[in-house]
């Protein structure tokens, strides 16, 4: 006889253990992101990166990049490089189509560098039955690659905008 609720396909473990890592890795990148905002280290990064005469596209993608990698979550880097580097785009006298490419480095910085502190690359190596080192090999490459094809494009159309206006 079976307990109530006893399913085959999910096994006596239920779902929860699978779920965990991945519920984990989301919450500790957002309490992450939350330290650097209300540590003030995230403004004094941005004040730092901003000083050493970047563009503001490379800086978007970079500063984004190295959130993703720090704690894991794309939406928390997208939103704390918004964050950061709100001030140094209001000022600097952008037109709305050039926010939008520097919005799409900031998007294309977050895509890069899954790994395992990313929810997201827990669901795909439990999914397909990766090893940590197999999802490292494919799964973090193929963000990477394509978060630098997706800034190489953004840099395109930012080189097509600032030269017609």
């Amino acid at each position: 006889m079976r307990a109530v609720g006893y399913d085959d396909r999910i096994g006596r473990e239920g779902t929860l253990p699978p779920a965990a890592i991945v519920i984990l890795a989301t919450g500790a990148g957002g309490a992450f992101a939350r330290i650097l905002t209300e540590s003030g280290i995230g403004t004094a990064l941005a004040d730092t990166l901003l000083a050493t005469g970047l563009p503001i596209m490379l800086l978007a993608f970079l500063v984004s990049l190295a959130l993703r990698a720090a704690q894991g979550s794309a939406t928390v880097a997208i939103l704390t490089t918004a964050g950061l580097l709100s001030e140094a785009v209001v000022d600097g006298g952008f037109s709305s189509l050039q926010v939008v490419v520097i919005t799409r480095a900031i998007a294309f910085g977050a895509l890069g560098l899954s790994h395992v502190n990313d929810s997201g690359f827990w669901v795909v190596t439990r999914y397909l039955g990766l090893s940590v080192a197999d999802g490292l090999r494919s799964w973090t490459v193929l963000t990477t690659v394509l978060g630098l094809a997706g800034f190489a494009g953004a840099s395109a159309v930012w080189a097509v905008v600032s030269a017609t206006g």
